[in-house]
Parts: structure tokens; C-alpha cells; sequence
């Protein structure tokens, strides 16, 4: 019972290191919004990451206490505390791992099934010496692609928007910067010769 007590304080002792480091990294993080260190209820609300470390120390100071007074059993049951949280923790980042694995496969699944009934469509733009293109993906991202020029390679200009449920609308979002007008859509062909604004609505 002595050996188990000190081997519990000495799992206290490495998860308080443990978890404060993580805590006094979120405490950091926690001010990179522009105001953030001037807002005393801020302060307050991120000093509430520490508390868990606070928890951690009293229960080991009082597992130390017991330990001290000859009462094993008692430092014992304190210690079990830092056991049940660190396979507590474990048990959380697993079932996360794993819940974070199956999404990760039923996006993939989803991506190669979109892929398989909606293939990537071009649109072009000629011009002499070059060509712009509109590339609108499997899953609904349409991105606007620069010309070619000389030996560079095709460069994204980045994004043009998204598609709608239906899919047969790009949404433009106004925020990205197209390099392309709303009037210039109608002007991108595909190799069936169709253009762009005859396939899909520009909302």
C-alpha cells in the first residue's frame, strides 16, 4: 500500500506538469484576438484553464499529507484520483482518435463517390499565347485557374465559390478575389462548347 501510494503521488506529480504545460499554452493562446489583453473579464474567464491544474495540486497535497501521517489507505484513495483521470484522458483521446478515423473514411468515401457521378469540368477562356480556366470539382469547389505563361506551370488564382445543393449554381462569394468580372463568365467553353453560364446559374 506505501509502494502504491507514492507511486500514485509520483502519476500526480507528472500529470500536473503535463496538464499545466498544456494549460499555460491555451492561457497564451487564448489572447490572440486583437483586445483581448485589456479585457479584465478575459483574464478571469481564461484563468479558468488553470483550474484543473489547481484541483490536481490540492489533491496531492492532501495525498501527501495522509502519506506523511502514516494513513496509506487514505493517500491511496486521494492518489486514484490522478489514475482515473489519466485513463480517463486516455480513454477520451481514443475514442476520439477512432470517432476521427471513421469521419475521416466517410469523407473519403464521399469524395470518391462524388467524384465517380460528378467528374471535374473545365472551362476555357482562349487567348493568344494562353488560356484561363474555370475548374469546377467533385465536391462543389469551383476555383479559378491563371494562364500560362512561358514555362510556369498553371497557377491557382484562387477560389471562384461554391455550388449549390442542386448543383446546377455557382454561388460567388464576394470575398474572394476572382481576377474575373461576372460579365467575363458567360466567355469560359467547355470542350463540348458549352459555356459556362449555360451549365450553370452565377448567383
Amino acid at each position: 500500500m506505501k509502494i502504491l501510494a507514492l507511486l500514485l503521488m509520483l502519476l500526480g506529480v507528472l500529470l500536473i506538469f503535463g496538464v499545466g504545460a498544456m494549460s499555460l499554452l491555451l492561457f497564451a493562446m487564448s489572447f490572440d484576438a486583437p483586445g483581448s489583453t485589456i479585457t479584465p473579464g478575459i483574464w478571469l474567464l481564461n484563468a479558468l484553464v488553470f483550474l484543473p491544474v489547481v484541483l490536481l495540486v490540492v489533491v496531492l497535497i492532501y495525498a501527501f499529507i495522509a502519506y506523511w501521517s502514516g494513513n496509506y489507505t487514505r493517500s491511496v484513495w486521494l492518489g486514484s484520483v490522478f489514475g482515473v483521470a489519466v485513463f480517463g484522458g486516455v480513454a477520451f483521446f481514443g475514442i476520439t482518435s477512432i470517432n476521427n478515423i471513421w469521419k475521416f473514411r466517410a469523407s473519403e468515401a464521399q469524395s470518391a463517390e462524388e467524384a465517380r457521378l460528378y467528374p471535374e469540368q473545365r472551362f476555357v477562356r482562349p487567348f493568344e499565347g494562353g488560356a484561363d480556366t474555370i475548374i469546377v470539382f467533385s465536391n462543389r469547389i469551383v476555383a479559378y485557374r491563371m494562364p500560362q505563361r512561358g514555362d510556369m506551370p498553371f497557377a491557382y488564382s484562387g477560389p471562384v465559390g461554391d455550388l449549390n445543393e442542386s448543383r446546377d449554381g455557382i454561388v460567388i462569394d464576394p470575398i474572394f478575389d476572382r481576377k474575373i468580372g461576372l460579365d467575363e463568365f458567360p466567355q469560359f467553353v467547355d470542350e463540348k462548347g458549352r459555356r459556362l453560364t449555360d451549365v450553370y446559374s452565377i448567383r
